[in-house]
């Protein structure tokens, strides 16, 4: 099983993987460092992480890649996404390193949803092949 992710991994293009691993991944890993340090850095990391995690399962169910791994990112980044855009009050008195840590999220996670958006489109139209 494991392999076979790996196999699928490998079969993606260059650029999605860097993307994937290089920028997607430790940007919405980073929050994780800053909780504590803010009431809101819970939350923040939860939603930015679990849109990841929850596509272990779909990882090992499908045994690879495929477009259902968009709808976790869809789930969780979208209101990560409002959140960061709305700046409700709970995210008042971020500063310094820690603001400039969420809009680099902003900004990956606002890319991401762009291509998971299509992604999503595609497998409800019935594109479930495994990369």
């Amino acid at each position: 099983m494991i392999l076979d992710i790996w196999n699928s991994f490998q079969r993606l293009p260059l650029w999605v993987r860097i993307w994937m691993c290089a920028v997607l991944a430790p940007t919405n890993m980073v929050p994780l460092f800053f909780i504590g340090t803010h009431p809101s850095a819970i939350w923040i990391a939860l939603l930015s992480v679990m849109g990841m995690l929850v596509n272990l399962p779909i990882l090992i169910r499908e045994r690879g890649f495929s477009a259902a791994l968009s709808f976790p990112h869809l789930i969780f980044w979208v209101p990560l996404v409002v959140i960061l855009l709305t700046r409700p009050p709970f995210l008042e008195g971020i500063s310094g390193a820690y603001a400039s840590v969420l809009s680099v999220l902003l900004i990956v996670d606002i890319i991401s949803l762009g291509f998971d958006v299509g992604e999503a489109i595609k497998w409800l139209r019935g594109a479930r092949d495994i990369a």
